[in-house]
């Protein structure tokens, strides 16, 4: 038992998307799989775990959209009906799929004053389900919880953010959909349809699609130099919108004036600083905001201890703006130190790791 009280200290970050793992199960290159950086999280976990750290109380939150659920088939068909069994199921094919990663991550939350909180993101959904909680906490076998909507400790705001947005946002009065079903199974929102079933096909022939950013710069560039796939792609969001709004479905809660409205207020890049700024200005004592899905990392200062800070992703990104043209991969999280005061203080990094000699590509 320590004489001083250990130092805290938080680590956020969010928006990992495993899948199934870089390669399928016959050797060929799983296309859907947008998480490469199982070694340098390897190496961030060993470095939070040892020296300085290991002599402090380190919370690591996962802050929504680590397991990427809605990117995974269940039996080789990609389902919006997610019951408990089929979200085991996929929660398994990603365990099995970065076995090292979650070898280290059991580590990290064995250590003594070491944790590991997940917060529901829109692209794991399977978190809702005990069965899935209980099967990480099995797997990691250490200091795990799990936090389904706002963490807030000591003037710190941590949630996802997809709940700010219409296409992503979950109606929390009603996370499971059960009438006239077999079964309960997880009440999707309106984007998550969009993603398996439109965005699951068309990355299987452009997988960067939904790494390319401004995307209108990218929609401009198809027309000239891409002109047959960008017109297939419009052609088939039309026909999958039609039937979505016209089909009825016992595993869907949206009637089609809900998704026009939902459309009308989508963007394809948002920012979330204004919600961020409101929730800082309108809570006396909450200093500090952090939020995930928008995979653009940002800080912002709103006023004297009124911080927004956004962890963006370890996803590879591709830009079409001049100053930074080209595929980016930041290793950026935030990590929050808390004063003898209990006064937390947060900073942006971006984990550089170790020197790899060789690096397999990634298309």
């Amino acid at each position: 038992m320590p004489i001083f009280p250990l130092k805290k200290i938080k680590l956020v970050v969010s928006d990992f998307h495993l899948g199934k793992g870089r390669h399928l199960s016959d050797g060929t290159p799983n296309l859907l799989e947008d998480f490469t950086a199982d070694r340098q999280f390897m190496e961030f976990l060993d470095y939070h775990r040892t020296g300085a750290y290991k002599r402090a109380e380190v919370e690591l939150i996962i802050n929504g959209d680590f397991f990427n659920l809605l990117q995974v088939d269940y039996r080789d068909k990609f389902t919006d009906v997610i019951t408990e069994s089929d979200a085991l199921h996929k929660t398994m094919s990603i365990l099995k799929g970065h076995p090292e990663l979650f070898d280290k991550l059991a580590e990290f939350s064995r250590e003594p004053h070491h944790s590991v909180t997940f917060i529901l993101g829109n692209h794991d959904p399977g978190l809702l389900w005990e069965g899935v909680q209980e099967t990480i906490r099995w797997r990691l076998g250490g200091q795990v919880r799990f936090v389904m909507e706002a963490y807030y400790y000591e003037g710190v705001h941590i949630e996802h953010g997809n709940q700010y947005l219409a296409d992503n946002r979950y109606d929390r009065r009603h996370y499971f959909l059960s009438k006239n079903l077999p079964e309960p199974i997880i009440n999707l929102p309106f984007g998550s349809f969009f993603l398996i079933h439109y965005l699951n096909e068309i990355k299987k022939e452009r997988p960067y699609i939904d790494k390319v950013y401004p995307f209108r710069m990218y929609r401009r560039w198809a027309l000239i130099h891409d002109t047959w796939f960008a017109i297939r792609s419009a052609l088939k969001v039309a026909v999958w919108f039609f039937k979505f709004i016209l089909t009825p479905n016992p595993a869907r809660h949206l009637t089609a004036r809900q998704v026009l409205r939902i459309l009308r207020e989508t963007t394809v890049h948002p920012k979330l600083h204004k919600e961020a700024k409101r929730i800082l200005l309108t809570h006396k004592n909450c200093r500090i905001v952090i939020f995930g899905h928008t995979h653009q990392h940002v800080y912002m200062r709103f006023a004297p201890g009124k911080e927004y800070f956004n962890t963006g992703t370890w996803n590879e990104k591709i830009s079409l703006e001049v100053g930074s043209l080209g595929r980016i991969l930041r290793l950026t999280f935030v990590q929050i130190d808390f004063d003898r005061d209990n006064v937390p203080h947060g900073s942006l990094k971006e984990w550089k790791g170790h020197t790899n000699v060789v690096e397999e590509l990634v298309f």
